[in-house]
């Protein structure tokens, strides 16, 4: 697909308006192709108080878009033939064995459950079909984490991991913590923490010298104001501001969250899927595994509407934004053209900051908006990353 300058011009706009009315306190948008960034715009302010104005190389927490980078990790180890797809994952795993699923409470308010059939799979943990599921959008987990019975994802340092399945393996297709367990295992396949295995395998040999979890003392002129939507308008939020950590300092890596990023460095992956695996001389994946990670992966099952449980940090969402959507390895896979522009056999995702991408394989192209704000989907954040679309696809 080739978009003219017009088409460009029209884009910014969009995320220039967004950003002049106060909708949005920042956002940073780009496109590329095979090769890389076409063009890149940044717009707003860094800091809450609109006195910093952004660049394109800002710094910002990308949260569940870290998942398409476990998913490529595993399936090196895939390639590698140091782990199958589609054996149980107490094959390597051996603490999953007599695994339990939490069904719900009896009148007492006593957790119910039932012994899994399985373990799940590691293609299940990736197409999150696994019995696995996040408390932001499951009523019976959130019950859970308020009696206490498990810990929830935010600052366990990892023991949210011991949670329980929510239904039995392949069962149904819902969110969740499935690939925290692909990134746990990773670590012990490879022998390695997850950072080191992404900084070795990934990070630098795409030339991703600004993705890591921890944020570095030295790039916090780079980091942006995390925000939250109350009563319509933007404030500061009182937590998840980018705090300095030394690299290597954290006791848990996440397989399904936490990396910082910049568009520049999160671009490279997206380009290396539209290239059969390379970017920058790198091989990342085999073109038979990039073309099978856009493939329907869950049959008959299909990608709901999440509901949320936890206004604060979520709203309900429909990234199929209203048509039919299946998940491949890694994303979500739109199996018709979206009222945006997506071709059909697109795929996507976010992260919980209100950061997403697209990748259009059929136009050649992807996408990324990004901001940082709270709650998820957020209405205004989603509205101007639709509009970006329409722009780009020249549909307005």
């Amino acid at each position: 697909m080739n978009f003219s300058d017009s088409q460009w011009q029209a884009a910014q706009a969009v995320v220039n308006g967004a950003t002049e009315t106060g909708d949005l306190n920042m956002a940073l948008c780009a496109v590329g192709d095979q090769n890389g960034i076409v063009r890149i715009h940044a717009t707003g302010f860094r800091d809450s108080k609109r006195s910093i104005p952004a660049e394109t190389d800002a710094i910002v927490a990308i949260a569940s878009m870290t998942k398409l980078i476990t998913t490529i990790a595993t399936l090196q180890l895939v390639e590698g033939g140091r782990l199958q797809l589609d054996i149980p994952i107490d094959a390597y795993l051996p603490e999953l064995k007599k695994m339990s699923v939490l069904t719900g409470f009896n009148d007492a308010g006593e957790a119910q459950y039932v012994a899994a059939n399985r373990a799940p799979t590691a293609r299940e943990l990736m197409t999150h079909t696994s019995g696995y599921v996040y408390s932001i959008w499951n009523e019976t987990l959130l019950t859970a984490e308020d009696k206490g019975i498990v810990e929830g994802v935010l600052g366990s340092e990892g023991r949210f991991l011991n949670a329980p399945l929510a239904f039995q393996p392949g069962e149904r297709w819902e969110y969740g913590i499935g690939i925290d367990w692909l990134g746990a295992l990773v670590e012990r396949i490879s022998g390695q923490r997850l950072l080191n295995y992404f900084e070795d395998h990934i990070f630098y040999p795409l030339g991703m010298t600004d993705t890591g979890y921890e944020f570095d003392a030295k790039k916090l002129d780079r980091a942006v104001s995390m925000m939250m939507r109350v009563d319509g308008g933007l404030i500061e939020a009182p937590v998840m501001q980018a705090t300095p950590a030394d690299r290597g300092s954290s006791a848990f890596y996440s397989g399904g969250g936490e990396l910082y990023s910049t568009l520049e460095d999160y671009s490279k992956i997206l380009a290396a899927l539209l290239n059969g695996g390379v970017c920058n001389g790198a091989q990342l994946l085999s073109k038979e595994t990039v073309a099978s990670m856009f493939e329907n992966h869950i049959g008959h099952l299909d990608v709901p509407t999440g509901r949320t449980q936890m206004p604060d940090l979520s709203n309900d969402f429909d990234m199929g934004f209203g048509a039919p959507a299946k998940w491949g390895l890694g994303f979500l896979r739109h199996e018709t053209t979206t009222p945006n522009g997506r071709s059909a056999g697109s795929v996507s995702w976010a992260g919980l900051f209100n950061s997403y991408y697209w990748i259009d394989p059929s136009s050649g192209i992807f996408g990324l908006f990004a901001t940082q704000i709270l709650p998820f989907y957020d209405t205004p954040s989603i509205n101007t990353l639709c509009a970006f679309e329409r722009a780009i696809y020249g549909l307005e």
